[in-house]
């Protein structure tokens, strides 16, 4: 199951705005036109380091963990999911679904949890997934 933006979706939203701002505000600053091409060159340099930085940490990634009592995983989960500031809000199906409450969903974005039989599968942000994955493992 698809969660969310993978590394390409999540790149080429870093990169086309970051480029749109920088040449913007390279053509203000140094004061030139956009037909000299280098606030272009300007935009398109911190297009790739913004798409490269933000997909790497904001892309979406899934990791998968095994357990043999799914009440006892879910309690510790849980316990996790809350040390990190986030609530149960929904579940849908087999798939729970964390977020932060406040203007803290918007920037962390959700947590989904898919139940299967003897392991769940863990989708969100990476840099939210490394966190929860070195608690659970």
């Amino acid at each position: 199951m698809q969660f969310g933006p993978g590394f390409t979706a999540t790149f080429l939203y870093y990169f086309a705005t970051t480029a749109i701002l920088f040449t913007l505000l390279a053509s203000q600053v140094l004061h030139l036109g956009t037909g000299t091409g280098i606030p272009q060159q300007v935009g398109i340099l911190g297009g790739l380091i913004a798409g490269v930085l933000g997909a790497y940490f904001n892309r979406t990634t899934t990791f998968s963990v095994g357990f043999k009592n799914q009440k006892t995983f879910l309690k510790e989960l849980h316990k996790t999911m809350q040390a990190m500031g986030y609530e149960q809000k929904a579940q849908e199906e087999d798939v729970l679904i964390y977020e932060r409450p406040g203007l803290g969903k918007v920037l962390a974005g959700k947590v989904y949890v898919q139940l299967e039989p003897e392991t769940v599968t863990i989708a969100s942000r990476s840099i939210q997934l490394k966190r929860i994955q070195k608690t659970l493992s």
